[in-house]
């Protein structure tokens, strides 16, 4: 019988705002008591949620912004006891080729495995299989379609496709003693997955793999023991500042510790990071105990079909303005009826009124039909429509 291993996966790493201008000796000191915990585990990953590249690359033209580091967050996430990076994601590839590229490149000369990014699709969606102990365990990553989906000819990330994945895990299960998923993707700042997310990863659990991990939210969720295997549907961000977010969802994540053997348990290790103090802390006993009410209140609504559609529905509904706004043709009432009802000859019109599909309307349109969680939203407004 082959012994269990310890595996730890983390949330989302940034080094920006108030984290990225301290020194090195400061930024481990803010994150040490999350150290002994890393290097405790036989293998740890985390999801890099920028891209590495020097500061003269001219980031992608995309909805949103655009997040990039130096080297110096590889250092920091090998020295805090990192062994391994998941790329597949929404801000990996937002300074093109030249930053994977870049990225890539001080990866592996500092000996950090990664998965999920590559120079084309090929690379991207290699299955990262590692011996650790006396185990081969399998990781696959992917992340759904926003600006870094990498193609045959361009550097990024490997998509969210159900089909190839299927294949992945069924090829990886051959390969190895167990599979781990790990997926970034689903609805920012909302604390539960959709019916659409909870359907694809327990189909990724019926096909093979042993273990399905979310990222992405910037807030945690809850978690299901599905057909014998955990589902965990966020970790939160680990360590990434952001100014004006503070005493929220936001700052709270969990460490997942997985000791894999003949059978998988599992342990949260919940955290706050970089809220009124830089770095990532433990919560102390009170905390923890409303971090973990605050879990198995999440956990009734995921083992509650109805109760999932319902508050995927009222999260939409509340985003409705934001997802609405892009799809008409102008802000103001008074040109929006000129356009509507033909007040003046459409020659005329297209002089005198201003072009309303900007390029950054475009964008905005670009990732909302194409983002598998966008798509989601859309199809569901309109259809209430």
């Amino acid at each position: 019988m082959k012994k269990q291993v310890k595996i730890l996966i983390a949330g989302d790493l940034c080094m920006q705002d108030r984290t990225a201008c301290v020194d090195f000796d400061t930024l481990l000191q803010i994150h040490q008591s999350c150290v002994p915990i890393i290097k405790s585990a036989d293998y740890a990953l985390v999801n890099l949620e920028c891209a590495v590249a020097e500061k003269e690359v001219t980031p992608i033209k995309k909805a949103g912004i655009a997040l990039r580091n130096s080297t110096k967050v590889l250092d920091f996430l090998q020295y805090i006891g990192f062994d391994a990076v998941t790329l597949a994601n929404n801000h990996f590839a937002d300074y093109g080729d030249r930053g994977v590229v870049y990225s890539l490149q001080e990866l592996k000369k500092r000996n950090i495995d990664y998965v999920g990014g590559g120079h084309d699709i090929k690379e991207a969606s290699k299955v990262l299989i590692k011996r650790i102990g006396e185990r081969r365990v399998a990781f696959i990553n992917a992340c759904e379609h926003e600006f870094t989906i990498a193609t045959e000819k361009k550097a990024g990330c490997n998509p969210l496709n159900p089909i190839s994945l299927y294949y992945d895990i069924l090829n990886a299960k051959q390969q190895s003693d167990n599979v781990i998923v790990i997926i970034h993707g689903g609805h920012e700042h909302y604390q539960l997955p959709t019916p659409r997310m909870q359907e694809m990863y327990r189909f990724f659990i019926d096909v093979g793999a042993d273990v399905v991990v979310n990222h992405h939210q910037h807030c945690y969720s809850g978690y299901e023991i599905y057909a014998g295997h955990p589902i965990f549907y966020g970790l939160g961000n680990f360590s990434f500042d952001e100014n004006g977010q503070r005493n929220c969802s936001w700052n709270e994540g969990y460490l997942l510790n997985l000791l894999i053997g003949e059978t998988i348990s599992f342990e949260l290790i919940p955290y706050r990071q970089n809220d009124k103090d830089m770095g990532v802390y433990l919560q102390s006993e009170d905390e923890r105990a409303q971090f973990e009410h605050r879990i198995e209140e999440l956990n009734v609504i995921i083992a509650s079909p109805s109760k999932l559609r319902e508050c995927a529905a009222r999260m939409m509904e509340k985003r409705r303005r934001e997802y609405m706004e892009p799809l008409a043709p102008y802000q103001y009432p008074r040109l929006l009826k000129i356009a509507q009802y033909h007040l003046i000859p459409s020659k005329l019109a297209a002089k005198l009124l201003p072009n309303y599909m900007t390029e950054e309307r475009m964008l905005m349109l670009k990732s909302y039909f194409q983002c598998e969680s966008h798509v989601e939203v859309m199809n569901k407004l309109l259809e209430n429509d």
